[in-house]
């Protein structure tokens, strides 16, 4: 089933998207959907403090091992009637995460995914990929992806998304990721989610910026953006190759109108923002989608569909 979003820009899950508050400034903003924070199984508060640098030297981006805060499933099951009101998709993020209740990881997908449809929402975002919490994310392993999917997509009927790190220089997996997604009926990717493993050191204080995991976290921002369109344009011409019905959402380096316009023509249909809404808020959205009409007009397009894709070789 497709997502059609209008406009096709919306938040990454992640920042300013835990509380109803924070949801609902997204509700109101010029965000084609709201996405939710990766909900778990039980409420998390997430690793300890500090976990986020905002602002890396030099600009280049943010660096966080957040460990996946939020209010637990049940409490956004409450909380998605509410934001229906406002006449958006809303997308809810789904995650595993050790438990109280000490469900496996796939038991915990499927039971918040099957909660979740019931309470009204619009399409699940099954993240696979948080690099910040002490397990292998499931989405580095091929059987683990297709045990999750087996399990969401025989109970739920609304359209499935899929969010997936960066598999840089293993070909390999990627192979294997990839043409496991092709025995599911899903919707989406959304590539992709911060680089892993990566470390900023404070130099006045000598120390690691973030404290959780030995100073290792998650890098997003402007630094990523090559990174992640490899990514983008990587699934996009492998689902061509198969004919495969499964769109390509771009995460990752999007501060500008241009670096949008970018993953579009690497592939992407839709783009999501993370570091940038960090940085600046729900007016983010708006500001991005003038700056890509303005493009596409100056260029001769009516519509972001003319460049999905449409990158040319050298």
């Amino acid at each position: 089933m497709e997502i059609k979003l209008y406009p096709p820009i919306t938040n990454a899950s992640g920042p300013h998207c835990v509380t109803y508050e924070e949801l609902e400034r997204i509700a109101r903003s010029a965000a084609g959907a709201v996405v939710t924070k990766s909900m778990t199984h039980c409420p998390r508060q997430g690793n300890p403090e500090p976990r986020l640098r905002a602002h890396l030297d030099g600009g280049i981006g943010s660096l966080n091992s957040m460990g996946l805060p939020n209010l637990g499933y049940q409490e956004y099951a409450k909380l998605i009637p509410k934001l229906k009101g406002f006449g958006k998709p809303i997308i809810a993020s789904i995650a595993s995460a050790p438990c109280a209740h000490g469900l496996p990881p796939v038991e915990q997908y499927r039971e918040i995914a099957v909660t979740i449809e019931r309470a009204g929402a619009d399409a699940l975002e099954l993240n696979l990929s948080c690099p910040n919490l002490e397990d292998v994310p499931i989405a580095m392993d091929p059987q683990g992806v297709r045990a999750v999917l087996q399990a969401v997509t025989r109970e739920v009927k609304i359209p499935i998304g899929v969010k997936l790190p960066p598999y840089n220089n293993t070909p390999k997996l990627f192979e294997e990721i990839a043409r496991t997604l092709l025995d599911f009926e899903i919707s989406y990717i959304a590539t992709i989610n911060s680089e892993p493993l990566t470390l900023d050191i404070d130099l006045a204080t000598r120390t690691k910026v973030i404290r959780p995991n030995e100073g290792f976290g998650g890098l997003g921002g402007p630094a990523v953006l090559p990174i992640a369109l490899a990514e983008v344009h990587r699934f996009y011409k492998f689902f061509q190759k198969h004919r495969a019905k499964i769109a390509v959402w771009g995460v990752g380096g999007i501060t500008r109108p241009e670096d949008a316009i970018k993953h579009f023509l690497a592939g992407a249909s839709v783009v999501q923002i993370g570091t940038l809404f960090l940085w600046e808020g729900p007016t983010v959205f708006e500001k991005l989608w003038a700056g890509i009409e303005q493009w596409l007009a100056e260029n001769g397009f009516s519509s972001v569909e003319e460049i999905i894709g449409a990158v040319r070789e050298i």
